[in-house]
């Protein structure tokens, strides 16, 4: 009949009226989490919100099987897949799509308000200025995420702000801070530079530490990256932002409404050029 892929948004609180007609139309309702988190969602309130049937859907179900469960009952029932933030931003559920138009089954995709665009929008810091997004895992014993501070270096070369998303291990139960991120960060950033012979950046470069972006308990702490770990954030999903050169109306941005510690810039040569424009 359809199949529906619907984002959630990043918030249950949120979610589009289309999303709602979608949801108490469906026969079928899979419910996936594992690409991203949203405050607030859970079983128990997608099932006050459905007449019909609702289920989880797995990892495998979707990227090992090709989402072929999801697919069989598409073929005669009306099916939505629903997922936190927009469906499309993870490829799993592009791929879905060629799945079902490779076997002629209609299917409408219905968006939702993303992390990416959340955190961007609540940092107050221009949209146009930020390069490459990049993503900081977990280091492991036989890996380390440098590929992570390479694009980040590149986009500061630039004078662009990268928007650094951080691991979320449903299978383990845990995901990564702000706190996390920042002391990993600077980690790794010490032992690229052993290895290439370059200076660290990172230490006395302003971050912002996005928390719940897109919730009602959201919050946004602009700070050099090595004081970000001494602050209290809500749970995640969290996100982390590491600026690149910054116009005074995104430094002024940052002072006043990021809560940035105007004494943790002031005599920093890469910030003091542009503090005389603006008044504080």
């Amino acid at each position: 009949m359809v199949l529906v892929i619907l984002g959630l948004g990043t918030s249950i609180d949120y979610m589009s009226l289309e999303a709602l007609d979608h949801l108490s139309r469906a026969d079928i309702v899979f419910l996936e989490t594992y690409t991203s988190i949203a405050p607030g969602l859970s079983y128990e309130r997608i099932k006050r919100i459905i007449l019909g049937e609702l289920k989880f859907i797995t990892r495998r179900e979707l990227e090992e099987e090709s989402g072929k469960t999801i697919l069989s009952e598409a073929v005669e029932k009306y099916v939505v897949l629903a997922v936190a933030g927009d469906p499309l931003m993870a490829t799993t559920h592009v791929n879905l799509i060629v799945e079902a138009a490779k076997k002629g089954i209609e299917y409408r995709i219905v968006p939702g308000l993303s992390g990416i665009q959340a955190s961007i929008s609540l940092s107050g810091l221009q949209v146009y200025k930020f390069g490459r997004i990049v993503t900081l895992t977990y280091p492991e014993e036989q890996y380390k995420p440098y590929t992570t501070i390479q694009v980040i270096r590149e986009n500061m070369e630039k004078g662009l702000h990268t928007l650094v998303l951080l691991d979320i291990r449903f299978d383990e139960g845990r995901a990564m801070s702000i706190i996390e991120a920042s002391d990993i960060l600077l980690r790794l950033e010490e032992e690229y530079c052993e290895k290439h012979g370059c200076q660290p950046l990172l230490y006395e470069t302003i971050g912002v530490g996005i928390a719940r972006a897109g919730s009602r308990e959201a919050r946004i702490q602009a700070d050099l990256i090595k004081y970000l770990k001494d602050y209290d954030y809500p749970p995640p999903p969290h996100s982390l932002i590491v600026t690149g050169d910054l116009h005074p109306v995104e430094l002024e941005t940052l002072l006043f409404y990021g809560k940035l510690p105007l004494k943790h810039v002031k005599g920093n040569p890469r910030y003091e050029r542009i503090l005389k424009y603006i008044q504080v």
